[in-house]
């Protein structure tokens, strides 16, 4: 177990200035507004993690290459299938990581094969691997799982935490802007979110967006839980508070992402 890890979730969330709180908040929706009339006409524009991350990233366009689309492979599957696992072990379902995601990718086939609605994109992806490929992908999956499900004390929990349930904010100013939230793990006071690939420069930004649909979707006065990024390999954690400067960390990192300025969260040439 990850004690460290275990108290930034658990942790109570220091107090925040309402006031100022109020007022970034405000700034952040119209800033929010801005960058959605702007985009009127364009093709719909989902910001995440992944388009934070990449659009900090220091090297040039020819060095990146083109944008290559999505396609499942161990690696892109290795969280879906991992939080699916978590949930039947946090319920008792299952006894281990490896059972769990043999039960879940077992699942995918049999949804597949009854032609259940429920079965996604990523269950026909499963059913067609062959059994070295579902050997493949069910190995990262339970590394993934094994070291998310052993590094916390489930039961310290006072409230179940939800596991894997990312979330989303649409604009109010347009149907083409959305913006999510990922977090592996959402308790009463922090969202955990599992980092992968090395340290980098963008990452209190690609939280800042968690914390920023976070507080889009609330109501009234209520202020969000903590954002913790961990990187299970190495330990290492990254905590940010919900306070006014992550509020406009994460509506910089947006606009940035859209293709904005965002001069201050630039790297120096």
């Amino acid at each position: 177990m990850d004690s460290r890890l275990l108290d930034a979730l658990l942790a109570p969330v220091p107090a925040v200035d309402a006031t100022s709180w109020r007022s970034t908040l405000e700034e952040a929706k119209s800033k929010l507004a801005g960058l959605a009339v702007r985009r009127a006409g364009a093709v719909r524009f989902r910001v995440t993690d992944h388009e934070v991350r990449t659009a900090f990233s220091t090297d040039s366009a020819a060095d990146l290459g083109p944008d290559q689309p999505f396609a499942w492979s161990a690696l892109t599957a290795r969280r879906s299938i991992g939080v699916a696992a978590i949930r039947l072990l946090f319920g008792g379902t299952a006894r281990s990581p490896l059972e769990a995601v043999r039960c879940r990718m077992a699942e995918s086939s049999r949804w597949v094969q009854e032609g259940s609605s429920s079965a996604t994109q990523l269950d026909r992806w499963i059913d067609g691997l062959s059994p070295a490929g579902r050997a493949a992908v069910g190995a990262e999956a339970v590394t993934w799982a094994t070291r998310l499900w052993c590094a916390l004390d489930w039961s310290s929990f006072p409230a179940a935490p939800a596991v894997g349930r990312d979330h989303w904010w649409d604009s109010p100013h347009s149907a083409l802007l959305a913006l999510r939230g990922r977090a592996d793990v959402r308790s009463a006071n922090a969202h955990l979110v599992v980092l992968s690939g090395p340290r980098r420069g963008s990452v209190r930004a690609e939280l800042a967006l968690v914390t920023l649909v976070e507080a889009l979707r609330l109501h009234g006065d209520d202020v969000p839980g903590r954002v913790v990024g961990w990187w299970p390999d190495s330990g290492h954690l990254v905590r940010l508070e919900p306070e006014p400067a992550v509020l406009r960390l994460g509506t910089e990192a947006v606009e940035l992402a859209l293709g904005g300025s965002g001069t201050s969260l630039r790297p120096a040439a």
